[in-house]
């Protein structure tokens, strides 16, 4: 549940902080006071895209604060835990666009990218646009309306994931089958590469060492003379030699006829230098009397390095990665030669997904029918309360031609009949705009009540009504109340008296700016407000009784 919002220098609101609380709370105002920005507000800490036009004239930033009671939402908490963010009862989400510089955004003071935003936006809110209703002329959008009030994602998951198995493999099969078309040039070309490969007779980091090897024979003579020079330095010289000059100051050291356990300390540090001293003159040593840097030995190198480049040039791979071509080769090689054992094999793998496909999308199938039966009594019932007297809704259905589909073997239809004896035919073909709105208020009412967000935001969805209709519609936002948190920015006043919570949008300026208030209403100043709703500027004690009786 939504519970704070704080909004900073966002357009024309200089600073706004609401509480909000559980049921149906409706925000009215005149027209062009500013009673979307709010909403706009919201998108935008939970991920909107957005340009720094937003920012208060004259200010350098914007920011937005929203606070979410998440104690009874575990997917959210789970969420939260998932992504190493607070999981408390809790959550506090920030974003800040800055007129220069890059947006800021985070979660219980944690950094995180807009993605993350969105979705925790997917767990915590929803937001019903005043447009909302074209979308519904969209296919796939009437299929999701269905699907969500069938709470149908476990089957959905399910069916994508198999059509996604069965899809892999039938890419498989055709890179399969289109080589084992020219299977057997392949092969021929691929035995060639690999008997070549190995009559080189490759070793494991070869080239590396090979090119190290050929640095040390390159420079050979320079080589020799530093190893003497470092032999001779080490141990070698009888007067200036390490060792030599240790064994001085030990002999110097011995002839100390004195106990001491410093001077004993470090006689013992220079014995032990001595031997490690000895060990590093036989490593030097042994390293230059296995060195073997003869003129034919360089050439025999450089030859094989020769060689190593040209099969590389010929597979377009660097000397270094020939082992890896060898091995790639092997394994296309071994491919090829047994391809009918591996299209035999994904064949069955996707016999296999396509069957257990079917049992699924059967089950959807099943479930999407016997659902469709129940929103289409619904519905019905809602838009004929709604004013479009003898109206009938329904949902159709359509065979996919696939054998296959990510989303089950139908596609849905959102039907209507406007009139009696009028026939059935597809919502974009016979509904008026009013009729729309009407028949997409009904639709979000009924499947927002399947939905898991608890937050659900409507942007002036009952445009286009008016009269017993608009109050019909304030008691289906009030039902809906009643179980979910319900924002609802509304123009008429059959609405707004069905809130459990009223708030005023007002703008006001002092000639240099202008700026919009919004403020929670009394039980007096609700009854003034929808007095103004009535008739406008002028309030009469007509239009106070009338807003009374709306209360009442």
């Amino acid at each position: 549940m939504l519970t704070h919002i704080h909004i900073q220098n966002f357009t024309i609101v200089h600073s706004l902080s609401l509480d909000f609380q559980n049921g149906l709370s409706v925000l009215t105002g005149e027209t062009g006071a500013g009673k979307s920005i709010w909403i706009e507000a919201v998108a935008l800490a939970l991920g909107a895209r957005a340009d720094n036009n937003v920012i208060r004239h004259g200010q350098t930033r914007c920011e937005i604060t929203l606070c979410f009671d998440l104690k009874d939402q575990p997917n959210a908490q789970a969420w939260l835990k998932e992504n190493d963010y607070d999981a408390e009862d809790e959550c506090i989400i920030r974003r800040i666009l800055n007129r220069e510089g890059p947006s800021r955004a985070s979660i219980n003071g944690r950094p995180c990218p807009l993605s993350q935003l969105r979705e925790l936006a997917d767990l915590t809110l929803n937001i019903h646009g005043q447009h909302e209703h074209q979308t519904l002329l969209k296919r796939e959008v009437q299929q999701n309306r269905l699907d969500t009030f069938a709470k149908h994602e476990a089957l959905l998951d399910k069916t994508q994931q198999l059509y996604q198995q069965w899809h892999k493999a039938e890419k498989q099969l055709n890179i399969l089958k289109q080589q084992a078309e020219n299977r057997d040039a392949e092969i021929t070309l691929l035995r060639y590469q690999l008997d070549e490969l190995t009559t080189t007779n490759l070793k494991e980091n070869e080239w590396t060492e090979l090119s190290h090897q050929h640095q040390q024979l390159h420079n050979a003579s320079e080589l020799i003379t530093q190893l003497n020079d470092a032999i001779a330095y080490t141990v070698e010289n009888e007067e200036t030699s390490a060792i030599q000059l240790l064994q001085q100051a030990i002999d110097t050291l011995n002839d100390i006829k004195l106990d001491d356990v410093q001077i004993n300390a470090a006689r013992e540090l220079l014995n032990t230098a001595v031997i490690h001293l000895q060990e590093a003159g036989n490593e030097l040593h042994q390293y230059r009397n296995n060195l073997d840097l003869s003129p034919e030995t360089l050439s025999q190198v450089e030859q094989r390095l020769s060689s190593l480049h040209e099969l590389a040039r010929k597979h377009h791979v660097n000397p270094e990665n020939l082992n890896k071509t060898q091995a790639s080769i092997e394994q296309q090689l071994q491919q090829l030669e047994n391809v009918e054992t591996h299209i035999e094999t994904l064949q069955q793998a996707q016999e296999n997904a396509l069957s257990q496909y079917k049992k699924i999308a059967e089950k959807l199938t099943q479930s999407r029918k016997k659902v469709a039966k129940k929103l289409d009594k619904s519905i019905t019932q809602s838009i004929q309360e709604l004013g479009i007297e003898g109206g009938l809704f329904r949902v159709n259905f359509e065979r996919c031609d696939n054998p296959i589909n990510p989303y089950g073997d139908e596609k849905v239809l959102f039907e209507v009949s406007t009139n009696p004896g009028q026939p059935f035919q597809a919502l974009h073909k016979v509904v008026s705009g009013g009729e729309l709105s009407r028949i997409s208020l009904s639709l979000q009412v009924l499947t927002s009540q399947k939905e898991n967000t608890p937050t659900l935001i409507f942007d002036e969805v009952d445009t286009g009504i008016g009269g017993k209709t608009a109050e019909i519609v304030g008691k289906l936002l009030r039902q809906l109340g009643e179980h979910a948190q319900v924002l609802c920015i509304t123009h008429l006043p059959q609405v707004a008296a069905q809130g459990h919570h009223h708030y005023k949008v007002a703008k006001s300026t002092d000639g240099n700016s202008t700026s919009t208030q919004v403020a929670q209403l009394s039980e007096k100043d609700r009854v003034n407000e929808l007095a103004r709703m009535l008739s406008g500027s002028k309030i009469t004690e007509q239009t106070l009784a009338h807003a009374n009786e709306l209360l009442s």
